[in-house]
């Protein structure tokens, strides 16, 4: 048997430094597995992810690369090789470049990608290439001179990578590597290394597709010009001209929305660029840069399209001009050669007309002495900081004696200083004229003899304090020689205030005046009249007659001194007219057989006066029986009224041209329209009730509760539904147009708690308020009516309503310093009509209408305000609303923004109590707390005060007087307006 033999194998553990190697394998390999995913995932997320947005670029495995940029100085040509090139935009490229580089003296930025296939630093590059140019460049007179010390070497290219991401507001060079600021684009500097921040492409304006201008003489455009341009553009032109030479800039026509489209002119380019001129409204103006570059930008805002402007630029050697042509300035057409001073507190303005406020500055210029002519006036206001304002002549020659002559205007009891000084080339200064205080109501001839040995400048710098101290310059002149003394006369300091001792300011007691004592005048005339006047004249004729008044000679302070019409007997018969300032006037025309006639003047200037006379007879009147009278006293033929076309500057021709059968506006009956003489009954077979709303808009009755057919036997002629050729039947139906409701807010509203003791109101909290302002300057409120009507205080607009043009409204608006800014839209005022009852002397009645030149587009910030019903019923107790931007406290400063408060109504017999020293008339309502502190003041005058009435709101009253401001127990007092509803509606619709 086979036995079989088994055997045991012995075992061996592995030591410790076969463990440790064992290990680090391990590791090492787990290491490299590792680094060898994340390197696949980082490959494939840089090739799918990390590049999508911005793109990459690639280049062969073998290589890297350099971009990089060098400037050609000259040397540069057009050639016929050049014209090979497939791209027509590259002919036109080179020729461009040819004449920028010869003509103007730029500079060529070439642009470079350099491949190697080794390692190789860009300083090493940058060496290479500047040892390489000066090689092959011997002589640079003759061939292309390269400036070595511009080339540049940036941006490593590897074999793969992704255009750079610009954090904003920077943006991405065409280059794809350099990121610069957004505003450093189109700025006429060249900021990214490929010159592609300042392309034509990117660049031309949208208002007439120009960019670079860089013609010895040239021109640009408004967009759509002579056609309105559109809203919300921002166009830029960047002006080159021949170095050593400076641009003169012409405009062919200018209009834009005054203060909110304007066209800026910079002097130079880029970010260093200075404002030299701001031009908006109708300003033809020529404006001079002394340099070689400029920046025009225009910008308009969301609404309210002019017709723009046409602007021209030429090269002119300033240093060719002569010492006279760069002194002597009119300032017709600008400030000539004199320039404003950028280091003083503000500028001088270029003013037509008078200043405000009234108390000083002239109301014309000297060289026309009417209201064409210009001058040049520290900044017009009132004024809250004393500021110096400064203008400098160019550096003149010197040569032999020179006269210097100018006329100021420095009137007013708070006019400071003015001086002229001449200024050596290193800038030591020497005061020639110097005068302070009042030289009285006229202009002053001021001369200097200048006597100088090396280059020198002329500056006029005029001081003003605070409140209304405005200083005047014009017609500043130089001639050759000595100043001629014999004739010149100087003025001497004027006393503050005009006192006239010897006159009797008493004249308040009514003078009764009949035909033929019908010859009156002011006290003292032809001599000035007194200070404090109040006098009152009684013109009587029989009864049956009216009166006819005219005034021979008139002569008034301007809108300080007044003189009051009335047609009737006494201060409560209806106004007819308030005169101020200068002559000729209008005849007045009474309605009834007396005319009451009120003077009063102030306690400061007074001026010759008036001289005028009276007739009487039956139906006295400028306008014949076939003719319509405007409210201006101008006289149109009757056909007129009511064509669609306004003729009077009232719009009284337009005003009533529909009517009920009744002759009222009472809520129901046969409507009629008028056409030209006659009235016709409105009458359709098809009767809808889109034309009933429609009649009773132009009513002002609202929409049709109901309408019925009636069948009517009467005598025609009858308007038919369409139109008709003919003007005697040429009244058609307008279909009814959906309007935005009145009355809303688009926000959430919270009202705070206190006008005085109020708070800021929110942007859009109160669409239907409005800034009036009185030459630039904000003086009272007012609140939108309609599209095209404002409702205000009498007492804001008294003496001023003659000069409509003065007056702007700002729509809108939130903070008076955004006045240019949208949403904020100014209107110019061409009609301001005071309420016929309203009396100066006891406030009643102070309420008016004023007429938008340019009917307003309705926007979230600018909104109607309802018209309350004539019944409508605000009892005492409940909470009404007021806004404005007046005084924070009484006697105090206005505020720039939008305050709101809430204050309660009262009875007009507990207001009566409160405020004993007024009559307190139905005409008025009162609001306030009895423990003060929250209440409307100075500046709030003629704005809303409002009620919410389920889901609208409603012009309740117009801020009108008060005793100080928000005084314990002392309400404000307001128009009532459901007192004047009718008279509002017979205006407006």
């Amino acid at each position: 048997m086979k036995l079989e033999k088994s055997s045991h194998k012995k075992y061996v553990p592995l030591n410790r430094y076969e463990v440790f190697f064992a290990t680090l394998i391990a590791i090492f390999a787990c290491v490299c597995a590792g680094l060898i995913v994340v390197s696949w995932l980082s490959i494939q997320d840089l090739e799918r992810g990390n590049c999508s947005d911005a793109g990459f670029f690639q280049s062969d495995v073998n290589t890297h690369g350099y971009t990089g940029t060098f400037k050609i100085v000259s040397g540069t040509s057009f050639t016929p090789t050049l014209q090979n090139s497939s791209s027509a935009d590259f002919k036109i490229l080179a020729f461009d470049v040819e004449k920028l580089v010869r003509a103007y003296q730029l500079v060529v930025v070439v642009i470079l990608t350099l491949y190697f296939n080794q390692m190789v630093t860009a300083e090493k590059v940058k060496n290479e290439l500047v040892l390489g140019f000066i090689a092959n460049n011997p002589n640079p007179t003759e061939t292309l001179k390269i400036d070595v010390n511009s080339i540049q070497v940036t941006g490593n290219i590897s074999k793969l990578f992704c255009l750079t991401e610009c954090s904003p507001p920077a943006e991405l060079c065409a280059d794809g590597v350099t990121c610069i600021s957004e505003d450093f684009f189109c700025d006429g500097v060249l900021n990214c290394p490929d010159g592609s921040d300042e392309s034509e492409k990117r660049c031309a304006a949208v208002c007439d597709g120009k960019f670079m201008l860089t013609g010895s003489s040239g021109f640009f455009h408004s967009m759509n010009y002579p056609n309105p341009y559109n809203e919300n553009i921002v166009c830029q032109w960047i002006i080159v001209v021949p170095q050593g030479l400076s641009i003169k800039l012409n405009f062919t026509s200018f209009e834009t929305q005054p203060y909110a489209d304007v066209l800026s002119i910079f002097e130079g380019l880029g970010q260093n660029k200075t404002l030299r001129a701001s031009l908006s409204g109708p300003n033809i103006e020529t404006i001079y840069i002394f340099s070689h570059e400029a920046t025009a930008q225009f910008i308009s805002d969301y609404s309210e399209n002019y017709n723009g402007f046409n602007a021209t630029y030429t090269a002119f050697n300033a240093s060719e001009l002569n010492n006279y042509e760069k002194i002597n300035c009119t300032f017709e057409e600008g400030f000539c050669f004199w320039i404003q001073d950028l280091d003083d507190d503000s500028d001088w303005e270029r003013v037509q007309g008078p200043t405000f406020p009234v108390m000083s500055g002239p109301d014309f210029d000297h060289t026309f002495g009417n209201l064409s002519g210009f001058y040049i006036s520290t900044p017009i206001g009132l004024g809250v900081i004393e500021e110096r304002v400064r203008i400098l002549s160019l550096p003149l020659v010197p040569s032999d004696l020179y006269c210097l002559s100018f006329w100021y205007f420095m009137y007013g009891s708070n006019v400071y200083r003015l001086r002229v000084s001449t200024s050596d080339g290193h800038g030591q200064e020497k005061i020639i004229f110097e005068k302070e205080g009042n030289y009285g109501n006229n202009w002053n001839y001021g001369q200097v003899t200048l006597n100088e040995t090396s280059d020198f400048k002329v500056i006029f710098d005029a001081f003003k304090r605070r409140g209304p101290s405005d200083i005047a310059v014009d017609d500043i002149g130089l001639t050759k020689g000595k100043c001629n003394e014999d004739n010149y006369v100087e003025p001497t300091v004027r006393p503050t205030v005009t006192t006239t001792p010897s006159v009797s300011t008493d004249c308040s007691v009514p003078v009764e005046l009949w035909e033929p004592n019908s010859t009156f005048s002011s006290p003292n005339f032809p001599n000035n009249y007194p200070n404090s006047a109040s006098c009152v004249w009684y013109l009587n004729a029989e009864n049956g007659k009216n009166i006819q008044l005219h005034f021979q000679v008139f002569d008034l302070e301007n809108f300080v001194d007044m003189v009051e019409v009335r047609d009737g007997r006494g201060p409560d018969s209806l106004l007819l007219a308030v005169y101020t300032g200068k002559g000729p006037l209008p005849d007045v025309y009474s309605t009834t057989n007396q005319m009451t006639v009120i003077l009063q003047t102030d306690k400061t200037v007074t001026e010759k006066g008036f001289l005028a006379n009276f007739t009487t007879g039956y139906h006295l009147s400028a306008c014949t029986v076939d003719e319509h009278q405007c409210g201006s006293g101008e006289c149109i033929p009757l056909h007129n009224l009511c064509d669609g076309i306004p003729q009077c500057e009232d719009g009284s021709d337009e005003a009533k041209c529909m009517r009920l059968l009744n002759g009222s506006l009472s809520t129901e009956g046969l409507v009629q329209a008028r056409i030209g003489k006659s009235w016709h009954l409105a009458c359709a077979d098809d009767w809808s009730e889109e034309i009933s709303d429609s009649v009773c808009q132009l009513l002002g009755l609202g929409d049709a509760n109901t309408s019925s057919p009636v069948l009517f036997t009467g005598d025609g002629p009858f308007p038919k539904k369409i139109c008709y050729i003919s003007l005697i039947f040429s009244f058609c139906f307008i279909p009814f147009c959906f309007i935005l409701a009145c009355g809303k807010h688009l926000v959430t509203q919270n009202n705070g708690t206190k006008i005085v003791g109020g708070s800021d109101a929110r942007r859009e909290a109160w669409p239907w308020i409005v800034s009036l302002h009185f030459n630039l300057q904000p003086v009272c409120g007012a609140s939108l009516v309609s599209d095209e009507w404002l409702v205000t205080a009498a007492h804001c607009v008294y003496g001023t309503h003659l000069k409509p043009s003065r007056w702007q409204a700002v729509l809108g608006l939130y903070d008076q310093s955004d006045v240019a800014q949208p949403p904020a839209a100014v209107r110019d005022i061409d009609r301001i009509i005071i309420n016929p009852h309203y009396m100066k002397e006891t406030k009643d009645s102070d309420i008016a209408l004023m007429h938008l030149q340019q009917k307003v587009q309705y926007t979230d910030y600018i909104q109607p305000i309802c018209l309350p019903e004539k019944h409508q019923q605000f009892l005492p107790g409940i909470n009404c609303s007021i806004a404005g931007w007046g005084d924070l406290s009484s006697g105090g400063t206005p505020s720039n923004v939008l305050q709101e408060a809430v204050v309660p109504l009262l009875s007009n017999e507990k207001c009566q109590q409160q405020m004993s020293k007024y009559n307190i008339t139905e005409n008025m309502v009162c609001a306030g707390y009895d423990m003060g502190g929250i209440d409307s003041c100075q500046g709030d005058s003629g704005g809303p005060l409002t009620s919410e009435d389920g889901d609208k709101w409603f012009l309740v009253g117009v801020t009108s007087f008060g005793e100080g401001c928000a005084r314990p127990q002392r309400p404000g007092v307001y128009a009532r307006v459901t007192m004047f509803v009718d008279w509002i509606k017979n205006i407006i619709y």
